[in-house]
């Protein structure tokens, strides 16, 4: 927390990075090359795996991200393309097509998709990103079945909505709780070893899953209410008493990177950043639940990031905007990378 502002961080000190959520399977079937740079500021994302390197983003939650072709009950245009879906046979096969690009990277060297719990460090592959995936939303779960087979192809974080709700759940734009069925849903994951990721989740569902939900919770990409007053929509932001319950039940909240996230109006600034990262640490009195989850490929691009944070290589200057609040560098490492390993029970790399 931000004690004095004499701390400065050295560059040796530079830490490496754990972003807890990177929708990349959705932004290679954009038609975006991962593998390649990009250097066009005003492409999809920011992102690449070569760019991601370059930032010392070693470690990820890589999600599997559908959506429908058409919003309900909004005035938004119709969008298309392989991550989209009509009806629950092609959001499943829209799901299985992602993972099967997170294979296939894994194959070629690209990524190691890791397990939930891991107890060492990839060996021989210091160019490989480590992931542990996200279902974002299960949508393509229709069937306790189908969460089994995601679960055999190593997904390890279940999100049960995405904004509008699901069978299962309620969304942050409607509202409403999780289902009977979404209950069900909750107690296999429990089962399977799953974490819950609570980011899209209506403030009913939240509580509910805080209420019902045995393993771990996370909010994944979501950033603090009481900075955002007059937000459309409200519930997609944490309330002070949601940090709070988090944090009591040993949960992790990764800050999400958008700047209409960060701030009421206008682009964000990397000082905006800290700030939410200082409102989270002054509720809980504690900095270990906090970590980085940018979202910063999440369909926006690079020019609503904050200002001079607009690649993965730009993440040391947060770093370094931590030390000049006052963040001490045991804080720095732990929302760089260290909280989220704790908390996946992964042994920090030796090589970052």
């Amino acid at each position: 927390m931000a004690a004095t502002k004499s701390n400065r961080l050295a560059a040796n000190d530079e830490p490496y990075w754990f972003d807890a959520h990177l929708d990349l399977a959705y932004l290679a079937q954009t038609g975006r090359d991962l593998r390649q740079e990009d250097v066009n500021p005003r492409s999809t994302a920011a992102v690449s795996l070569p760019a991601l390197r370059q930032g010392r983003v070693r470690r990820t939650l890589a999600t599997i991200f559908v959506q429908p072709r058409v919003q309900p009950g909004t005035a938004e245009d119709p969008v298309d393309g392989p991550w989209c879906y009509d009806d629950y046979q092609q959001a499943h096969a829209a799901c299985s097509a992602q993972l099967d690009i997170y294979q296939q990277w894994q194959e070629a060297g690209l990524m190691r998709i890791l397990p939930a719990v891991c107890d060492q460090p990839a060996s021989g592959q210091t160019e490989a990103l480590e992931a542990i995936l996200l279902l974002e939303g299960a949508a393509g779960v229709q069937t306790l079945d189908d969460l089994r087979e995601f679960a055999e192809r190593h997904v390890r974080v279940l999100a049960l909505t995405w904004v509008n709700g699901t069978p299962w759940s309620g969304g942050d734009h409607s509202g409403t709780d999780i289902t009977p069925r979404g209950r069900e849903l909750v107690a296999l994951a429990d089962a399977l070893g799953m974490f819950h990721d609570v980011s899209h989740l209506s403030e009913k569902a939240f509580w509910t899953m805080l209420e019902i939900g045995r393993n771990a919770k996370m909010a994944s990409h979501s950033n603090c209410r009481a900075l955002l007053p007059e937000k459309q929509y409200p519930q997609r932001h944490l309330s002070d008493q949601q940090i709070k319950a988090l944090a009591k039940a040993g949960g992790m909240i990764g800050i999400n990177l958008f700047s209409k996230f960060l701030v009421p109006a206008g682009r964000a600034t990397i000082a905006d950043v800290v700030t939410h990262i200082d409102h989270i640490a002054q509720l809980a009195g504690r900095s270990d639940l906090i970590g980085l989850g940018s979202d910063m490929d999440g369909g926006f691009d690079a020019t609503m990031l904050p200002e001079h944070l607009e690649q993965p290589r730009h993440l040391n200057r947060l770093a370094e905007a931590l030390a000049q609040r006052g963040f001490g560098q045991r804080d720095i490492t732990g929302f760089a990378h260290l909280n989220w390993e704790k908390y996946f029970g992964l042994t920090p790399l030796t090589n970052g």
